[in-house]
């Protein structure tokens, strides 16, 4: 069976626009309590970590352990689970991608 170039181009239109929509929902597809972005800042002084997130685009900033801070990198796109504790979102997991 023959595609046309009429079917091919439909075919290529519908995969470029899935592929630009998916990650505008990142976050709600990546489940409850989660954040997906690039890493903006990390401030092991404060145990904190600041992404900017894909879907929002927004900064939102997490706090977390030590140990969960090492080996991550500013640029870095990650995804992190998190709980809300006194109006602060605390870090449960942090996951590279």
């Amino acid at each position: 069976m023959r595609i046309s170039r009429t079917q091919r181009f439909l075919a290529a239109v519908t995969l470029s626009m899935t592929l630009l929509v998916i990650p505008a929902f990142a976050c709600e597809l990546a489940g409850p309590n989660t954040h997906i972005g690039k890493i903006k800042a990390i401030e092991l002084a404060q145990s904190s970590l600041t992404i900017i997130d894909q879907q929002m685009k927004k900064d939102v900033t997490f706090q977390a352990a030590q140990e969960q801070l090492k080996g991550l990198s500013v640029g870095q796109r990650v995804a992190v689970k998190y709980s809300e504790m006194k109006g602060q979102l605390k870090a449960e997991e942090i996951k590279p991608l």
